[in-house]
């Protein structure tokens, strides 16, 4: 049977949204953090959106979530409301989430959060302008998260974005290491 050239193109539209919803809807995937080869927090000292120095070997005894994105990331702006809401759900128990920024300057990143109407102070954001960390931290692409216990070990990784905090795989991760 021959089809005729718009039965084919409506065909590979319909195909192409398709595919297209299919991987936008794809969920973060959990790696042990053997997988890119790291264990131990790497030394990381970054500057604020205030300009003060960070150095995150100084919250040993809490739980870290550090996130590594960007404002121009569609996945990680998507993202971004549910750090913030880890941050309030479990900040107060021992959890202190970092949102590093790739290579953007402060006007920038304050842009994309008063256009998405997100507090600046929702979670401590970090500047890592030349991208030392990223590649320090052996991250591979955006948005990646690293869940880091609380004697300094990374226990794995998100790779993509992270739908929702309230889904047992993310929750029941820090809620474990909350408790030891």
């Amino acid at each position: 049977m021959r089809y005729t050239k718009p039965v084919l193109d409506v065909a590979l539209a319909l195909a192409f949204v398709f595919l297209t919803c299919v991987a936008s809807s794809v969920n973060a995937q959990w790696q042990p953090a053997s997988k890119v080869g790291l264990t131990q927090t790497p030394p990381t000292q970054l500057n604020n959106l205030s300009g003060k120095p960070v150095d995150l070997s100084e919250f040993k005894g809490k739980v870290l979530v550090v996130n590594f994105w960007a404002s121009w990331c569609e996945p990680c702006r998507a993202e971004f409301e549910e750090l913030i809401q880890l941050q309030e759900n479990y900040g107060g128990k021992g959890l202190k989430v970092f949102a590093i920024n790739l290579t953007e300057m402060k006007p920038r990143i304050t842009q994309f959060l008063k256009g998405s109407g997100l507090p600046e102070n929702g979670i401590e954001i970090l500047l890592d302008r030349n991208s030392t960390t990223y590649k320090s931290w052996k991250a591979r692409g955006i948005p990646t998260t690293f869940l880091v216990g609380k004697n300094g070990k990374i226990e794995g990784i998100w790779i993509g974005a992270i739908e929702n905090v309230d889904s047992e795989e993310v929750k029941g991760k820090i809620e474990v290491l909350l408790r030891q």
